[in-house]
Parts: structure tokens; C-alpha cells; sequence
């Protein structure tokens, strides 16, 4: 620059040579800095990354669900959760192999893409064989239609891939306003339960939590049974 200019032509001629050097090294240390922050940047997305599926991984569902959580307080808005399961998938993985076992799991998380229709959707891996999708702003109503959509697919698929017949998935679905003093393990906790009952009510199916969560729909919706 000009200021640099002029401090230099103030300078003894015999320090010039060592101010540039200076100045240099600088620079180097500030587009150092600026590779630095942008290589912590890619290291932190890819720790949130789970690499088999191409989803979330679970710490980056619940950084995610610790953002939406504490937004959905703000704007007293819905919240509603998926959480997926391969159905008896120990059984599954150990009759047809690991690499089986993978490509299932691989066609759960293609499913659950395919039908995220906003950018604030998240679909994630939440451990295992157990997957979670996260819906801002979703009425449990509108989380059910999302979750035989992604049952629907994953059966299309598996037929077309020519899966191993068992591939099937289970889902519990539930959805609430989140109040203060409440916390996301409600959320959680309910979605679980609600799953554990489908699986308990003959696997391959969706079933939703019966709890009355403020803006949810207070009553269970009917069973959906996959074709």
C-alpha cells in the first residue's frame, strides 16, 4: 500500500531488504492462517459425517438437534422426529454378511435423502443400524406421510437392488412445541418408544407416539402396514 511505501522510503536503505522479508513472511503467515481455519472447517464437517451412509453422524445430529430445539422454543414452532431401525438387523447382517449388512444400511440412508424436501431437514445416522430424521416446523401428521414415503422407497429399492428377502425397516415418529424447561430427551424419548412399538406390533411398519405434545396431534394415528 502507499502507507507501506512511505514507511519503507523512510527506512535506512540497508534495512529495506530485511522489511521486505518481514512483510513476506507476513503474508505467508496470514494465507497460512486463513488455510488453517479453512482446513479446521472441513475437519469439522467430516467429524460430523458418517461415512458408510453419507449422512449426519450422531454428533451431528445432536448439534443439530440442539440448534432447532432452542429455535423451536423461540418461535414456539413444532418439532417432530423419525427415528428408523433396521428390523432384526443382527439376524440379517450375520445370515448374509457384513457387505450385505452395508448395502442395507447404505439404501436406508438413500431413502431417507430422497425425501428430504428442505434445507433444514436432517436426515442422520444416528448409530448402528438406528437412523434419525430430524423435521423443523413439522406437524406429526406431516412427519408420518414423510416416513412411509421413505419406508415405500426403501422397499422399491431393496426390489430393485435384489436385496436379501428380511430387508425391511421400522419407524416411530413423534412431534411436540417444545416449552421452556422442557428438554429434547422428551423428543427423543417419545420417538423411541413409539419405534420399539412397531417393532413390538410385527416389524415393517409406523407407528407414532400416542403422547399428547402440545401442537402435535394429541390422539395415535392409525398403524400404516408396508406392502
Amino acid at each position: 500500500s502507499s502507507d507501506l511505501r512511505a514507511a519503507r522510503a523512510r527506512l535506512p536503505s540497508e534495512f529495506v531488504p530485511l522489511a521486505r522479508a518481514f512483510n513476506a513472511m507476513a503474508a505467508q503467515l496470514s494465507q497460512r492462517e486463513r488455510e488453517l481455519i479453512a482446513s479446521n472447517d472441513r475437519l469439522t464437517v467430516m467429524a460430523s459425517i458418517d461415512v458408510l451412509s453419507g449422512l449426519a453422524n450422531r454428533r451431528g445430529f445432536q448439534s443439530r438437534l440442539d440448534f432447532e430445539w432452542m429455535r423451536a422454543q423461540q418461535y414456539g414452532s413444532e418439532l417432530a422426529l423419525l427415528m428408523i431401525d433396521a428390523d432384526e438387523f443382527k439376524v440379517y447382517n450375520d445370515s448374509h454378511g457384513h457387505q450385505a449388512g452395508d448395502a442395507l444400511l447404505k439404501v436406508i440412508g438413500e431413502a431417507m435423502l430422497a425425501n428430504m424436501r428442505r434445507g433444514t431437514d436432517l436426515a442422520a445416522r444416528y448409530g448402528g443400524d438406528e437412523f434419525a430424521v430430524l423435521l423443523p416446523g413439522t406437524t406429526l401428521e406431516g412427519a408420518a406421510k414423510i416416513a412411509d414415503q421413505i419406508r415405500e422407497h426403501f422397499n422399491r429399492v431393496c426390489r430393485e437392488k435384489h436385496l436379501e428377502a428380511g430387508a425391511k425397516i421400522s419407524i416411530g415418529g413423534a412431534c411436540l412445541v417444545p416449552e421452556r424447561g422442557v428438554v429434547h430427551t422428551a423428543l427423543l424419548t417419545a420417538a423411541d418408544e413409539a419405534l420399539y412399538r412397531a417393532k413390538d406390533g410385527g416389524r415393517n411398519r409406523t407407528e407414532l407416539a400416542d403422547t399428547a405434545f402440545k401442537g402435535s396431534q394429541d390422539t395415535r394415528q392409525p398403524l400404516t402396514q408396508a406392502a
